[in-house]
């Protein structure tokens, strides 16, 4: 088994609509033997687009690692807020700079000012429900804030001072800022659904352009990242394809079908005097192809 998985936003697509480009690079992988995994913040109702154009066949990663879901939507596995952990995380959300998004079982809560927040999900045929006051209307998988790309560094950073030790706090692109219950991630759920499986995948390969991919990155046996990635995922990447824009994931298709096409195991280590140079963490050789 050889395993494909991707962030949506600026990695898979921009916006929600797959391009034609990318979904016949990603009908090539299927074709040619790799099975496709999302691995996404989203919830499954804003993301089954995705799943369906990426011709998905394995269980997609959602709400940035908090649920586990089949493609047809079915729960594999699921993490929820401790009850008071999530009325104390909505009663300091409630004042910052941002949109508030309170994500239960494919439902959203939010406040009625926070207009962005309901337009998306509403777009996406999801239930948006109002509170007025900051109380948990029910389980919580995910909370999520959506802000000015200006207040990102002073709120996250506000997050992550208050509830550091007891969640996780991540920035999954230049307006989003998501909170999981701890040890939550990407890579975790990642992790897991590899545990399952009768045995590991020949090769892992995973794309993912902001900071909640990194734990997904670093699982994978070949990490890669859109040339407009965060800076901060440089270090992990061996391959750098081109942006979303441009379709990147046509390019990386066309690398990892290629008969060119090498990867080193995640444990693999090089000599000291491997003709590849220093290696990078988990042993892997730097500098990154460049698509």
């Amino acid at each position: 088994m050889k395993l494909f998985v991707t962030d949506i936003d600026d990695t898979l697509s921009v916006g929600e609509r797959v391009s034609q480009e990318v979904e016949d690079a990603c009908a090539r992988l299927k074709n040619g033997g790799w099975e496709i995994m999302i691995a996404t913040g989203r919830t499954f109702g804003t993301a089954k687009t995705h799943i369906a154009a990426a011709s998905a066949t394995q269980p997609a990663i959602l709400y940035d690692g908090a649920r586990l879901m089949s493609v047809e939507g079915k729960e594999i596995r699921s993490f929820l807020f401790d009850p008071s952990l999530a009325a104390k995380l909505v009663d300091f959300l409630w004042t910052l700079p941002a949109e508030i998004q309170i994500a239960g079982d494919e439902i959203v809560h939010c406040r009625e000012s926070d207009v962005e927040t309901a337009r998306f999900y509403r777009e996406a045929g999801m239930p948006v429900f109002y509170i007025e006051t900051p109380v948990v209307p029910g389980p919580v998988y995910r909370m999520g804030l959506w802000l000015k790309p200006e207040n990102l560094s002073f709120v996250e950073s506000q997050v992550e001072a208050a509830f550091g030790d007891c969640a996780e706090v991540v920035s999954g692109g230049a307006e989003y800022v998501d909170i999981l219950p701890k040890g939550v991630s990407k890579g975790s759920a990642l992790e897991y659904y590899i545990s399952t499986l009768p045995r590991r995948p020949e090769v892992v390969v995973a794309a993912g352009d902001h900071k909640n991919d990194m734990t997904l990155l670093r699982c994978a046996d070949v990490a890669v990242i859109p040339a407009n990635a965060a800076q901060v995922l440089l270090p992990l990447a061996d391959v750098i394809m081109p942006k979303a824009a441009e379709n990147g994931i046509s390019a990386l298709a066309r690398h990892i079908l290629s008969p060119d096409f090498q990867f080193f195991p995640k444990n693999h280590f090089f000599p000291e005097n491997h003709p590849s140079g220093q290696p990078g963490k988990s042993g892997r050789p730097k500098p990154p192809v460049i698509l």
